[in-house]
């Protein structure tokens, strides 16, 4: 059996592909030696992340995210972080995602949601640093007069 160059080329690019497949579907782990794009990395990314989201820790799921390598990525997915891993994510994990945000409007959206979202389980002290940290102005202040009239 004659094997041609091209068929060997063939079989060890598959081979590869199979490879970094299995890496990406246990890890997430997207090398740029892998050829691909950067939004194609970031959505393997994507896509292993959402597939995980049964077995990840809030964690685990960021680190994840940090290696995303498109900001507007990386904000979608400390979205999943937040939202839909199995495990609830805490109050303290709430805070942590809305430092990571870039962009001062997602910031600002998950600050809120911190707050609404466990407004009956944290102090008045601690929704006005939530509060406090806003980006934008008339959200500080809308957000220090709703834990001032909200919580006791």
């Amino acid at each position: 059996m004659k094997l041609t160059l091209a068929a060997v080329v063939f079989a060890f690019t598959i081979m590869t592909l199979n490879a970094q497949a299995r890496s990406v579907s246990s890890t997430c782990e997207v090398t740029k030696p892998s050829r691909l794009a950067m939004d194609q990395r970031d959505d393997l990314r994507m896509t292993c992340l959402k597939k995980q989201t049964s077995r990840l820790s809030v964690d685990q799921c960021l680190k994840i995210s940090n290696s995303m390598e498109y900001s507007t990525n990386a904000e979608d997915s400390r979205m999943v972080c937040l939202y839909d891993l199995k495990k609830a994510a805490t109050f303290n994990d709430c805070r942590k995602i809305s430092k990571l945000m870039e962009y001062p409007d997602s910031g600002d959206q998950v600050r809120w949601d911190c707050m609404r979202n466990f407004e009956r389980k944290i102090s008045k002290s601690q929704c006005l640093q939530v509060a406090k940290d806003m980006s934008y102005p008339a959200n500080r202040d809308r957000a220090i007069v709703f834990c001032e009239q909200e919580l006791r």
